[in-house]
C-alpha cells in the first residue's frame, strides 16, 4: 500500500515472523529462524527508519524494530537498529518458511498491497447481489457457507498512477466469468493482488484453504490488468468469514493494521467497546501461496479453460451446408 504503513495491534504468528541473524545482504532476506512466539506490532512507519514495537502476546518480551527500504505487496524488513544495521525481522501477510529466502526487487518503501475488492464488484447479501459501494453497514452478507452475516464496516480508496499504469504490485487481478468452472464467478470480477479467494472447499462452503488470487494467475483466465486508476473497497462482517464476490468465495475484511489506509472511517469500536484486532492469524481458514493443494487447483483452473475452449469448438456435421 502507499505510505503510511499502520500497525493497530496487528498479531502475527510464528510462522508470519522470521528472522536473518546477519541482516540483509544484497537485498536477499535469509529465514534463519521463525519466531518462537506470536507478536503484536504497533507503529506506523511514513519512512526508512520509522520505528514499530513488537510485544509478544504471552508478555515478557518486547522491542522496537525499524522500517528498512525493503518491502513488497506481502512482506517488509525491520532492522535491529535505526540505521539499517543488527539483526533483520521479515513481517510477512503470508506464511514464510525457515531456510528459505526472500528476494527483494528493489528499494522503494511502500509496496504493500491492500487485499480487498474492486468498484462494481456485486456481493452477495440477504437483499441480493449489491454492488460494494451500494452496500451498508447493517446489511447482511451470504457467506459461502450460507450463513447471514452483518457487515459492521465498509471502506475504500482509490490509487491513481502518476502518468500510464499503476505500478505492477497495484494493479487489479482480473477473474473473468466462468474462469473457476460452473459459471463462476457470474461476472469478470476484479481483485487487488494479495485478495485471497477460497479454493478446495467441501460442496457446503466448509474447508478448503485461503490463496491470494495473485498465486493463481495463469496468463489467459486470470491475469493483471494494467489500468491507470482503481479503487479498492473492503467489507468487514462481525468476524472474519468468506464472502460471495460475483459468485466465487473470497475472504472478507481482516485488520491487518491497514483500516487507516481506506477513506471510510469506523465506528464498530463504539458499538463493541471489547473488539479485539485478530491479526492475520485470525482468519476463518488456512492461507497457502503454493504447495500441493494450490497446484492442484491451477491445474484445475487450467483444465476449465481447455474444457471451455473444447466446447467452443463443438459442431454438428448434420448443420454444415456446403456449395453445390
Amino acid at each position: 500500500m502507499a505510505l503510511p504503513i499502520v500497525f493497530n495491534n496487528q498479531t502475527y504468528d510464528t510462522n508470519f515472523l522470521s528472522q536473518d541473524n546477519d541482516g540483509v545482504q544484497s537485498n536477499v532476506f535469509e529465514n534463519d529462524d521463525n519466531n518462537p512466539q506470536p507478536y503484536i506490532l504497533n507503529g506506523t512507519v511514513n519512512a526508512v527508519g520509522d520505528p514499530v514495537t513488537f510485544t509478544a502476546s504471552g508478555g515478557g518480551d518486547q522491542f522496537t524494530a525499524y522500517a528498512t527500504n525493503l518491502d513488497n505487496p506481502n512482506q517488509i524488513v525491520f532492522s535491529q537498529n535505526s540505521n539499517g544495521t543488527g539483526f533483520a525481522i521479515l513481517v510477512s501477510n503470508t506464511p514464510v518458511v525457515e531456510g528459505e529466502t526472500e528476494a527483494f526487487s528493489e528499494n522503494n518503501l511502500g509496496d504493500f498491497t491492500p487485499v480487498c475488492f474492486t468498484t462494481g464488484t456485486k456481493i452477495r447479501t440477504a437483499r441480493g447481489d449489491i454492488a460494494v459501494e451500494d452496500l451498508r453497514a447493517g446489511d447482511l452478507a451470504v457467506t459461502a457457507a450460507g450463513a447471514l452475516r452483518p457487515i459492521v464496516w465498509i471502506g475504500h480508496r482509490e490509487i491513481t498512477a502518476k502518468s500510464g499504469s499503476l505500478a505492477f504490485n497495484q494493479q487489479p487481478v482480473r477473474v473473468r466469468a466462468g474462469a473457476s468452472g460452473h459459471g463462476l464467478p457470474s461476472r469478470d470480477l476484479f481483485l487487488s493482488p494479495g485478495h485471497p479467494v477460497l479454493i478446495g472447499a467441501e460442496a457446503d462452503g466448509e474447508g478448503g484453504m485461503l490463496v491470494p488470487v495473485m498465486c493463481l494467475i495463469n496468463g489467459t483466465t486470470i491475469t493483471r490488468e494494467p489500468v491507470a486508476s482503481v479503487t479498492y473497497w473492503h467489507v468487514e462482517l462481525d468476524s472474519h468469514d468468506i464472502l460471495l464476490a460475483e459468485g466465487l468465495p473470497a475472504e472478507s475484511y481482516i485488520d491487518g493494521g491497514d483500516r487507516a489506509f481506506f477513506a471510510e472511517g469506523s465506528d464498530h469500536a463504539l458499538h463493541n467497546p471489547d473488539f479485539v484486532v485478530p491479526g492475520w492469524n485470525g482468519r476463518c481458514r488456512p492461507v497457502a501461496v503454493d504447495g500441493p493443494l494450490v497446484e492442484a487447483e491451477r491445474g484445475r483452473l487450467d483444465a476449465v479453460f481447455a474444457g471451455s475452449l473444447t466446447a467452443q469448438c463443438e459442431w454438428n456435421a448434420d448443420d454444415v451446408w456446403t456449395a453445390a
